[in-house]
This record gives structure tokens, C-alpha cells and sequence, in this order.
């Protein structure tokens, strides 16, 4: 009598507990902006929408980008994305110095590899060598594989007359994809395959 007390009450637990051999799965929902969550959703939603007008490296609606942009960055001052791209776009147009602004706060909210490189090459465009190679070197240190460092660093060193050296980075920015300056080089003369 016990015993069967016993299963009696095991079964009726084991129906009232929901396990009947399947494990209820979580609603997966689709996330078709690519926004994390992590931030305001609005923010991330405005910085989505500049960082599609960027084809090639290059923005093709700069009024467009830089409106979605300062959105971001006034709903979420941190937005240290939002700040890479939009030094990125000041310096499509040369405007080196409000970069490097941008790009400081980059550097601060999203300390990788890119905010980096693109705080050196801004430096580069201001003409602080030593402070562009400084920012070069930091980007590689985060990311050896970024071959928009080194492509940057290649140019720097071209642009101190150290040829080999800067050959050598454009070309492991070539191997690693990123060709177009390695190759450019090669057109001109300055560098030999």
C-alpha cells in the first residue's frame, strides 16, 4: 500500500511538473535592424541607419549620415561607434581636427583596434606623424590582423621617406585583404612586388 502511495504521488508529480518529455523552448523573436539592446534602442536604430550609407569605405549622403549620427549621440552620449563613424565621415571631408575630437571619445567609449587607427590617421591629416605612428601601433597591438592599420602605417612611413618599412605594411595590409593601397604603390613605382 505504501509503495504504491508512493508512485502515486511520483506519477501525479511528474504530470503536474509539465514534464512530459519535451522541453519548452524560448520565442526566439527576429532582430532585423541588427541592434543589440545593449543601448538605446532609438540611438542604435539612427547609428543602423547612417552605417548603411557607407559603400567602399566612403559615405554617399554625408547631410544624411551626420543628422543620424548626432541623433545617436544625443540620445546616447557614450556611443563609442557612433563616434568612430562620425570622425570617420570628418575625415572624408579633411576636417582632421573636429575628428580627432570625435575620435578621442572613440577611443574612450570604444577602445578597439579601428577607433585607433582612424584617430591616427587624423592625426596623420593634422601632421602629428609621431602621434598618428602612436595610434597605429595601439590599433595593431588590439588587432594585428587589421589591415586598415596597416595600410595607415604604411602610408605614414611613405610619408617619412622609410620606403622599405612602409612597402612591408601596405603589404601585409594587401595580404590581409585590404590591396588597394599596396597596389596603388606598386603603380606609382614606390614600391616592388
Amino acid at each position: 500500500m505504501i509503495k504504491r502511495c508512493i508512485v502515486l504521488l511520483l506519477t501525479t508529480a511528474f504530470f503536474l511538473s509539465g514534464c512530459s518529455g519535451t522541453v519548452a523552448q524560448p520565442k526566439v523573436t527576429h532582430n532585423p535592424t541588427g541592434i543589440s539592446g545593449a543601448l538605446h534602442h532609438d540611438a542604435q536604430l539612427a547609428y543602423a541607419k547612417a552605417h548603411v550609407l557607407w559603400k567602399n569605405g566612403v559615405c554617399e549622403n554625408p547631410a544624411k549620415a551626420a543628422g543620424l549620427l548626432r541623433e545617436a549621440l544625443r540620445i546616447e552620449p557614450k556611443y563609442g561607434e557612433a563616434w568612430l563613424r562620425r570622425g570617420r565621415l570628418l575625415i572624408q571631408f579633411e576636417e582632421y581636427e573636429a575628428a580627432v575630437e570625435d575620435l578621442d571619445k572613440a577611443v574612450r567609449y570604444y577602445p578597439q583596434s579601428d577607433s585607433y587607427a582612424y584617430r591616427g590617421y587624423a592625426e596623420f591629416g593634422l601632421g602629428n606623424y609621431m602621434g598618428a605612428k602612436k595610434n597605429y601601433e595601439r590599433a595593431l597591438e588590439l588587432d594585428s590582423k587589421s589591415g586598415t592599420a596597416w595600410n595607415f602605417l604604411g602610408e605614414l612611413l611613405l610619408a617619412q621617406l622609410k620606403v622599405d618599412e612602409g612597402c612591408d605594411a601596405l603589404e601585409e595590409g594587401s595580404a590581409l585583404g585590404y590591396g588597394e593601397p599596396y597596389d596603388a604603390a606598386i603603380e606609382r613605382g614606390v614600391c616592388v612586388p
